[in-house]
This record gives C-alpha cells, structure tokens and sequence, in this order.
C-alpha cells in the first residue's frame, strides 16, 4: 500500500518539443532533438481538488517551424512510494502515444487529459487571490523584473535571511512534496548557495516576457526555451563561472499588496 504518494509523469519523446503543464503551470520540458524520456515528480503542483488536470503541448524543435513527420511524443501518469521500500507502483493513467506521420505541418500539438490524486499532507492555499489578467501588464512586469534583480543580489551576496524569507511559501509546499524530515530540511537550508553564486548576474529585461498562469493567478515571466523564471549568468567565463536557471510563479494575495512567491 502506497502511504507517501509520489505523483509522476512518464514523458518520451523524439524529434520534437514538449512541455508539460499541470493544473495550467509549466512544470517541465525539453527541447533535445534526440530522444528524451523522464519520469517527473508533479506533486508540487498538485491542488486540493482530487482531479488534476495537466496539459502536454507538442512543439517543433529549435529553429524549426513544423513538427516533423518522424516524432513521437508518450505520457502517463503513475503513482509510487516515497519513503517505504519494495512497494510497487500504480498506473494512474493509460500511456498516451501520439505520431505524425499522419499530422502534417502542425506547428504545435496538445494532449489534454486528468488524474486523480490525494496527498496525506496539508496544501497551502489562498482563497480569493488577485486576477493578475485584469492588472495593468506593464506595471505588473516591472514588478516581476524587480524580482530578477532581488533574487539576483540574494544569491551573490548568500543572504541566507532574505532568501529564507521570501521563499518560505514555496520552500514549506516543496519540503512537504518531497517528504522531508526536520533535520533533511535543515541540511537543505544549510546549502541553498553555491560558492560559485557571487559570481552571476541578471540577464537584461528585454529578454523576458510577461505570461499568466492557471487563470490569471499566477504569473511570471519566461525566456524562449526555458520554464518560466529567471535565468543567471556568470559575469566572466572561467573556471569560477557557474549560471543557472531559477524557475518561480507569483501570486499576489490582496489588491494592493506586493507580489510573492508561490511556487
């Protein structure tokens, strides 16, 4: 019997694009030309209600303007034990195989489907938050790349505080989905920065776009190939030159009060 429940989407796919949506937020996806399979864990995303619904959309690869004939994309969801060992898991859905040899010139393609789900811990929700679709768009992007900026002098400076505190509602919901114990939460909150973090900066806000998620709730800004987010890059190359990826989603609880981070 399965007690800590991991959610998880089986993704394949060859010649194209995926990304996986779940419950209208980008989670994953992959932009190899080869073939790419991944099991993905999805918990973090998972509401209160018991049916999920999640979204595969189906793209062309890089620089191209069509699926190709010749790819293939697969989906299925499964359920497995987090914490106890020799426990099998259970197919949650059928697998979902779709070709195109018999698509032609489709510049994307989506499979939309359900899944049950029911987690053994508390989800930390907000009622009635603010329809980010009706705010002014261009004031609300400012504020989002005012984030860029924040989280970028967290992370060189390792404001250990300041992170803590503005990634509390994210970083209580993912230690929640992931089954970590006090002490596993400590030794996480120990090793947030890596050395090499004073050494990043913003990319430039041109490059981002404003998108709204999950009905105008959520919002955040992306780069073309990457989830939703910011991305970071060193400011020299060399040996001490790391950059990596940040993806996050905003919400903002009552009219008139700053964004925070949700997810």
């Amino acid at each position: 019997m399965i007690k800590h429940p991991v959610y998880t989407a089986g993704i394949v796919s060859s010649r194209c694009s995926v990304e996986l949506s779940i419950n209208g937020i980008p989670v994953f996806n992959s932009f190899e030309s080869g073939t790419m399979s991944v099991d993905w864990p999805v918990n973090f995303f998972i509401v209160e209600n018991p049916v999920q619904s999640y979204e595969l959309k189906i793209m062309p690869l890089k620089e191209e303007a069509i699926i190709v004939e010749k790819a293939i994309a697969k989906i299925k969801f499964v359920i497995r034990e987090a914490i106890e060992e020799y426990v099998p898991q259970e197919e949650l859905t059928e697998e979902i195989e779709v070709h195109f040899s018999d698509k032609k010139d489709l510049p994307f393609y989506i499979i939309k489907g359900v899944f049950s789900a029911k987690l053994p811990y508390k989800i930390t929700t907000f009622k009635n938050t603010v329809d980010l679709s009706k705010e002014n768009q261009e004031k609300l992007f400012e504020e989002i790349i005012q984030w860029n900026k924040k989280l970028a002098k967290i992370y060189a400076n390792s404001e250990t505080e300041e992170y803590l505190k503005v990634f509390k509602i994210r970083n209580e919901q993912l230690f929640k989905s992931l089954y970590l114990s006090e002490q596993e939460i400590l030794v996480e909150e120990k090793s947030i920065f890596h050395p090499k973090d004073k050494f990043i900066a913003p990319l430039p806000d041109s490059l981002y776009k404003l998108e709204l998620f999950a009905n105008g709730k959520i919002a955040s800004v992306r780069m073309p190939y990457e989830l939703p987010g910011f991305r970071y890059d060193p400011k020299e190359s060399g040996e001490d030159a790391m950059g990596f990826s940040l993806n996050v989603y905003f919400q903002r609880r009552e009219k008139d009060l700053p964004l925070e981070i949700i997810k």
